[in-house]
């Protein structure tokens, strides 16, 4: 196992000047954010909220990846202005999809969504599939990425809001992006500069029936863009690039057990996945009957479409993406005990038959998607799609406690020049749900909350320690 350094003592050596490597931001903020879910299904309506916490003027480019393969469904530019806040909302769509709308009057390119309108999702980019219909963007997750600073007075004047709370002219940045227009001409270069962080977000699923809601924190990615370029990358809204990898840094930090373990690696798709490889993830579960209560857990593999997408598909993954099934499936086993310490055994009988079957087997399931329910004891507490649902059965006695899943078999590694991270590259969270209906007077009694996984790494290097 290879060694690492407290954080202090690496800041130290690296001194103050020391380049940039991309890093999960423990403290939420970033240049990247990754919100590991949206849902329409089941009577729910998703909001995100994006904050710009700087003084400065920001190109941001939001894009809605589907579950199953994490195709764009849309995509589009948005302008924050200086401590500027945004927020949406994903719901159904009358065409059977899902589509996103906002009453926020930041500006964004094309300008439907800051005027209000509702922009249903769509499905060019997964036709060749089996499984090809508008029903798929029902469910997913969403990146967003910072792509410039815009530094132009020209731009800046108008994405700044008023005292009214409105922008100067949206459509100026419109036209800006437009035929002949400064940033067209320009490939988006005119006016601004390196990007900068400061981008947080959170997103809450609500179930409107049962007056529930469950909030998450999105996941924030720093130091993202590559040192060695402008520094930014600010593309036209029908553009599918910047994706999370195509204009990471390749240098990453991974933060581990109170040290830093930094190393290179050869695509920006690996050193994303390295900031959030784990070699298993952890969380409770609660599902006692006398309150109806249920669990849910989202697995969300955000890069998962860079090494499923072609054959053979590239470690860490281990199967290809087939648009016959429309799957990419990888096994896994789950270990879960009560709060008491037990866990399920399958004890052995002596007078029984030779071979004698395994103690204490575990139990394993397949997640074929990149964004993944778990549900236990068909609870289904975010009414998840036979798209992305999967179901676990806990043996009896096992209400309440925790539970364990292991990314590591199959030899899943994904190796870099430096490293070798045993696991996947995976967020998410549980959500717990409590219904117990109405109290006297009509009142719901109803509650539901969320809890990040935790992590395990596994980190080795045949690279002399430091």
């Amino acid at each position: 196992m290879k060694k690492i350094l407290p954080v202090a003592v690496l800041a130290a050596l690296a001194g103050v000047n020391a380049a940039q490597a991309v890093h999960v931001n423990s403290d939420g903020t970033g240049q990247v954010l990754v919100f590991p879910f949206y849902t329409v299904e089941s009577g729910h309506d998703t909001y995100i909220n994006l904050v710009n916490t700087t003084d400065q003027f920001k190109a941001v480019k939001v894009r809605v990846l589907e579950s199953m393969n994490s195709q764009e469904v849309l995509d589009f530019n948005l302008y924050l202005s200086p401590h500027d806040h945004w927020s949406a909302v994903i719901t159904t769509d009358a065409g059977g999809g899902a589509a996103i709308q906002s009453a926020d009057n930041s500006c964004t390119v094309p300008l439907a969504i800051s005027n209000n309108s509702k922009v249903p999702f769509r499905k060019f980019q997964y036709t060749a599939d089996s499984v090809n219909g508008i029903e798929r963007t029902r469910e997913g997750y969403l990146e967003v990425i910072e792509m410039a600073t815009v530094t132009a007075s020209v731009y800046t004047d108008a994405m700044l809001h008023d005292s009214t709370g409105f922008p100067d002219d949206c459509p100026s940045l419109d036209a800006a992006w437009g035929t002949g227009g400064s940033w067209n001409t320009s490939d988006g270069a005119d006016g601004v500069s390196a990007v900068s962080g400061g981008l947080y977000g959170y997103g809450v699923l609500i179930d409107v029936e049962e007056g529930t809601d469950a909030s998450y924190d999105a996941l924030a990615i720093d130091d993202w863009i590559d040192s060695t370029g402008a520094g930014f990358f600010h593309s036209g809204p029908g553009d599918l690039l910047p994706s999370i990898a195509s204009e990471a840094d390749l240098a990453y930090d991974v933060f581990d057990e109170g040290g830093v373990q930094s190393g290179v690696a050869v695509t920006g798709a690996d050193s994303v996945s390295a900031t959030m490889m784990q070699a298993s993830i952890s969380n409770d579960y609660v599902l006692e009957s006398d309150i109806n209560a249920g669990t849910d857990w989202v697995v969300t593999f955000p890069t998962k479409r860079f090494y499923v997408n072609q054959t053979p598909a590239l470690e860490p993954f281990t199967n290809d993406w087939s648009s016959v099934t429309s799957t990419a499936c990888e096994t896994f086993g789950i270990e879960y005990w009560n709060r008491e310490e037990a866990t399920p055994v399958n004890p052995i009988d002596p007078n029984d038959f030779s071979p004698l079957p395994p103690a204490g087997e575990i139990p394993t399931f397949s997640f074929c998607y990149e964004a993944n329910v778990l549900t236990f004891n068909d609870s289904n507490v975010l009414g998840a799609s036979a798209r992305t649902g999967v179901n676990l059965n806990l043996e009896d006695g096992f209400e309440n406690g925790w539970a364990r899943v292991d990314f590591t078999g199959e030899g899943r590694v994904l190796s870099t020049l430096d490293d070798e991270f045993a696991g996947l590259p995976v967020v998410g969270f549980a959500v717990q749900r409590y219904v117990n209906g109405e109290l006297a007077g009509g009142v719901l009694s109803n509650y539901s909350g969320t809890a990040l996984h935790k992590g395990d790494r596994l980190i080795s290097s045949a690279t002399a320690p430091f």
